[in-house]
Formats: C-alpha cells, structure tokens, sequence
C-alpha cells in the first residue's frame, strides 16, 4: 500500500504546481484481537519523498509537537475581525524539515540520493519493528509505544538537520 501511494505514474501521488498529495496514512488492522492496529502517517507531504512513520493508539500517546502546526490564539486571521486578512504560516517543524529535504533531493543529486536511501533505511526499520509487534504473541506494553510516534519524527528531524 506504501508503494501504492507513491506511485506517480499512475496518479494517486500528484506532485504538480497546482495540487500536491498533502499526507498520507496506511493502516494495518490484524484479525488476531490481542494485536494492536499499527497506523503508519507521514504527516508531511508528497509520500513519495516522505517516511511512513508507525503510531498504536494507547492510552498516554505522547504529543507530538514537531508535527503540529502553530496555534496563534486570539491572533489567529480566521478569528479576527475582518476574517483572513493576512495568511499565517502554519507549517509544523516536520513540514518545514521535510521542504528542506525535499529541496536537497530535487537539486543535489548525490546528496538527495543519500538522504533519500537514509529516509528509506528508517522506515524500513520501524515497518521491521512493527512486524515484530504484531507477529508477537504479546500485546506490546502500552508504555513502550506511547511515545512510538513523537520518537520517530524526533529520528526523522535529526537526519533533516
């Protein structure tokens, strides 16, 4: 399904001047009761260029600040008074982090080529650690993946960096 969503030949990732494929997610709903379902977002866009990053809803799910966007409160253009006068920057951390890579891998060949085999090896470790999980007999400690996501865009930042 991962590789469906990056499949631009085909249409379901648009990458063009007008529209661009803004985030996607892959769910993973096991038949056996006493696994989890895993849900992969890349919360950030064009999945082509974006890493599948693993998250199990769980009591205590640690939020994700890096990957929320800016609330501006009483400031906010959508709640003043006339309404969108002006056009707020509401790009997360991970959003901006991701335009800089996608910027590398668009423009430096080698280096894009590096870091996009980089982007790859993560998520191919997390989509590993969550076969893992669900081929468990266990049910995963909800403490041990409570912060599953918040950790994977952390990792996912520090090679942006």
């Amino acid at each position: 399904m991962i590789n469906i969503l990056r499949d631009k030949a085909s249409g379901v990732c648009i990458d063009s001047e007008s529209f661009l494929t803004t985030a996607s997610i892959v769910s993973v709903l096991p038949q056996n009761r006493s696994s989890p379902c895993i849900h992969y977002f890349t919360g950030t866009p064009d999945p082509s260029r974006s890493i599948f990053k693993p998250f199990i809803f769980v009591d205590d799910v640690k939020l994700v600040p890096k990957a929320q966007s800016p609330c501006f409160g009483d400031d906010d253009p959508a709640k003043k008074e006339p309404r969108f006068q002006e056009k707020p920057d509401r790009r997360h951390e991970l959003y901006k982090a991701h335009e800089w890579a996608r910027a590398v891998i668009e423009s430096d060949q080698e280096q894009g080529r590096m870091l996009r085999k980089t982007m790859l090896e993560l998520e191919k470790q997390g989509l590993e650690a969550m076969e893992e999980i669900l081929s468990s007999p266990e049910p995963p400690d909800p403490a041990e993946v409570g912060d599953l996501f918040y950790d994977c865009v952390d990792t996912e930042m520090k090679f942006f960096k």
